[in-house]
């Protein structure tokens, strides 16, 4: 699913913010949503800070992996501190981030190719590999609020 429809999925998400399923996630959908908009709006804003000539692309046999097959281990991959809502998730504060984040996707259309981020565990994505990784990262959320959804 694309990054843009995500961000619909994610919008359409926002009445129920509040709930929870402790037998799947101890965070809310408010928070996989506020999370999930935390890495988009990083690494979006990532992709115009770096000078594209600076750019290494290294293999790495755990990039493969993911990037080819989107595998994420449910509970195994602590992502950093900067990416966890800082306070319970709200309307107010998810829709702000999503706003933000469609404002950020449009700006980065027109990037050069080699523009990239660092990822802390996989390394350097350029600008279509950033993407493939948010729709990735963003998909692996939006199944486990599915799962929490289920009751």
């Amino acid at each position: 699913m694309e990054i843009k429809n995500q961000l619909q999925k994610i919008e359409s998400l926002l009445p129920k913010i509040d709930v929870t399923n402790e037998n799947i996630s101890k965070a809310s959908v408010g928070w996989h949503l506020e999370h999930s908009l935390l890495i988009i709006n990083s690494s979006l804003k990532g992709l115009t800070m770096t000078n594209p000539e600076a750019y290494k692309p290294k293999f790495s046999f755990k990039k493969f992996v993911f990037l080819n097959f989107g595998l994420i281990p449910r509970g195994k991959i602590q992502a950093p501190k900067q990416f966890f809502p800082l306070e319970i998730p709200t309307k107010e504060s998810v829709e702000k981030l999503l706003i933000l984040a469609k404002e950020r996707l449009e700006g980065v259309k027109n990037l050069p190719s080699k523009s990239f981020i660092t990822h802390p565990f996989l390394g350097d994505f350029d600008k279509k590999t950033t993407l493939r990784f948010l729709e990735l990262h963003t998909n692996h959320h939006l199944k486990i609020i599915d799962d929490i959804l289920k009751k």
